[in-house]
Order: C-alpha cells, then sequence, then structure tokens
C-alpha cells in the first residue's frame, strides 16, 4: 500500500489543476471502488468532446440527411453515433456483417447482403475508425458507389481519438523515436505521424497478438508511413514467455488465471530491443503489464528522459504505482492526468 509521503509526493509533481482532480477523483475511486468519485470526469469528457468542430460538421451532414442514412456496425461507436445525432429519427437503422439480434436502439438491424437486395442509394455511415477501411473496401466491392459511404469516424476522433496526443504541453522534436506499446491495429501509431509531422526517426510497434499483426501492416501501410517496425511481442520487464489471451482486439491480454483462448506469447523489455539508442515518445496501453514494462525500459527513461503516456485504469492501484515508479527514475518529470472515455476506462498519465 502506498504512504502518505509518497503520494504527497506525485501530487506535488503533478503540473495542472485538472491532473490533479482526476488524480485525486481516480485514488479515491480506487479505494472505495465508489463511481461517484469520476462522473465528474466523464461529464467534462463528454463536454469537450462535443465541441469538436470536426464532429459539429458530421452532425450537421447527417441531420441534413433527413433519416435516409444507414450505420454500419451495430457496436459500440455506432451506437454513440446513433445517440449522438437523434436516434431513430436520423437514421433507417444498422447494418452489420453479423447482426446479434434484428433489432438496435430501437432501430432494424440489416444482415449486409440482405441489405443489398433492397439498397436505392442511401447514404452509408462508417463510424468505425480501426474498421473504416475494411468497411469501405467490401462496401465498394458490392457495388456502393463511393460518393455514398460517409467517413462518420469523427466522434472517434473527438474522444478516444485524442487518447495519449491532445495535451496542450506536448511537443515535438527532430527525429522522434515512438515506442507504441500496445499497438492492436496500429491506429496510434498513425496518430503519432498525424500529430509529429515527418520529423520522426523510427515508429517501433509491439503488438504480442498475431491476431493483431496483419491489421497493423496494412494501417501503417495504407497511409504511407515510413520508417516502422512491428515487433510481435509484448512489453515487460525482460525476455521470457507468458501465457496471453489472444483475443485479436484491444483487450488481448497476459493471462491471470482460467481464461479461454490461451496461447503462449513472447514478451520483452524494450531495454533490451533498443540496447542503448534513444526512444524519444512512449505509450503504453497493455492491459495491465504497464509496471512490468515501465520496469523493462528503466534504463532508456533514466538516459533518454522520453515523453511518455501510460495507461493508468487496468489496476486499482495502478494511479499511485505507475507514478511512483516513474518518479522513481526521473525526479524531474512533471506528471499529467486525463480521461477518455465515458466509463472509467481510458485515464492516461502523461510525463515529460
Amino acid at each position: 500500500m502506498v504512504g502518505q509521503e509518497e503520494i504527497k509526493k506525485i501530487y506535488q509533481a503533478i503540473s495542472d489543476d485538472m491532473s490533479k482532480d482526476i488524480f485525486c477523483s481516480r485514488f479515491l475511486y480506487s479505494m472505495t471502488g465508489d463511481a461517484s468519485h469520476i462522473e465528474w470526469m466523464v461529464e467534462e469528457y463528454l463536454r469537450i468532446s462535443e465541441l469538436d468542430v470536426g464532429w459539429i460538421e458530421l452532425k450537421e451532414q447527417i441531420l441534413r440527411l433527413e433519416g435516409k442514412a444507414w450505420i454500419f456496425g451495430a457496436g459500440a461507436y455506432g451506437k454513440m453515433l446513433y445517440e449522438k445525432t437523434g436516434g431513430a429519427k436520423a437514421w433507417k437503422g444498422f447494418l452489420d456483417n453479423r447482426p446479434k439480434a434484428d433489432t438496435y436502439m430501437e432501430s432494424p438491424v440489416l444482415k449486409l447482403q440482405d441489405f443489398m437486395n433492397i439498397y436505392s442509394g442511401e447514404k452509408i455511415v462508417l463510424p468505425s475508425k480501426a474498421l473504416f477501411c475494411e468497411m469501405r473496401r467490401q462496401l465498394l466491392e458490392l457495388g456502393i458507389p463511393k460518393e455514398n459511404i460517409m467517413d462518420g469516424t469523427a466522434w472517434y476522433d473527438a474522444t478516444e481519438g485524442r487518447q495519449y496526443f491532445d495535451l496542450p504541453y506536448l511537443t515535438y522534436g527532430e527525429n522522434e523515436v515512438f515506442v507504441d506499446g500496445g499497438s492492436c491495429d496500429g491506429t496510434s501509431a498513425v496518430r503519432f505521424v498525424q500529430q509529429c509531422g515527418k520529423r520522426y526517426k523510427k515508429i517501433l510497434c509491439f503488438e504480442p497478438d498475431r491476431k493483431n499483426i496483419e491489421r497493423v501492416r496494412q494501417n501503417m501501410l495504407s497511409r504511407d508511413i515510413g520508417d516502422f517496425e512491428i515487433i510481435n511481442k509484448g512489453l515487460w520487464d525482460r525476455e521470457q514467455e507468458l501465457s496471453f489471451v489472444a483475443n485479436g482486439t484491444a483487450d488481448s491480454h497476459i493471462a491471470t488465471g482460467e481464461e479461454e483462448n490461451v496461447e503462449k506469447v513472447e514478451v520483452v523489455a524494450l531495454d533490451e530491443i533498443l540496447c542503448g539508442r534513444e526512444a524519444s515518445f512512449i505509450k503504453m496501453d497493455i492491459e495491465g503489464a504497464e509496471k512490468n514494462a515501465l520496469e523493462g525500459a528503466r534504463a532508456t527513461i533514466t538516459k533518454y528522459k522520453p515523453k511518455l503516456a501510460v495507461c493508468v485504469y487496468h489496476k486499482p492501484e495502478d494511479i499511485w504505482e505507475l507514478p511512483r515508479l516513474i518518479l522513481e527514475m526521473r525526479e524531474d518529470y512533471r506528471l499529467y492526468f486525463r480521461h477518455y472515455s465515458a466509463g472509467d476506462t481510458e485515464t492516461v498519465l502523461y510525463a515529460m
């Protein structure tokens, strides 16, 4: 358990009021399990997202369609898009490759192949960032005109799409080396390039789930990302083999007990991969392995003091254990916290 002096040291290293409020709220939530401590974070997250220019423009486009459009994908981002644009009044319904039910959110859900039999020129909106390219290709191959396919990912861009990179204090130098710990489909690496421009030297994508590797590669190649390397290993404090739950999604993780879809994966310390070379920005969203991975990057962090964006929500103790560990390595880091979800997930600790 963390002591009073350690909490005081962390708090004194936090550099703005919002970060202090988030730290205190998450600390109380971790100690009590009472979600009321973080409700304001969710409200602030949604309020800021609603002000995003790209989201406002998309919402206006959808409203002009006057209910003559379909959402492709009856998942989380399809649901958010539906709710944020007026629900059943704004949409004819949902399309899905594998519908789980005939209705969703009080609107019909059609299997895509069945929909093609009745298609009459309506717009189809794609809300999923991760699946956008694949879904667009599928629609084009089925004969949907490209002008009838709409990019509906602005809600993602306004919310979780800002994660890891929206802190106003982030700056980029020449020859940046970005370490994407938990690359999943490569979206974070693409976002880094969009933020940094062409000033980067190298991108290292660590992704232990072999089901995700091809998604990373296609995402990078389709956007003409320059010098990148995909490493089919997880980040840890040393090189070894661990049991891993491979879901082919963002929540694949090191096995913690009797779980399904378990396989063996290789993990490695970042210091071993870099062999004394520099990293300038390290992002970690690795489903609870962050503490071990930070230990495995100790030499790199101590020597080069890279920018850090590390998730602190996977374990209750992460909110104090991870900043404590980072400050142990470099006392001159300044800390910031931001929150990026409509629930208790996606809280990020920045250190720079």
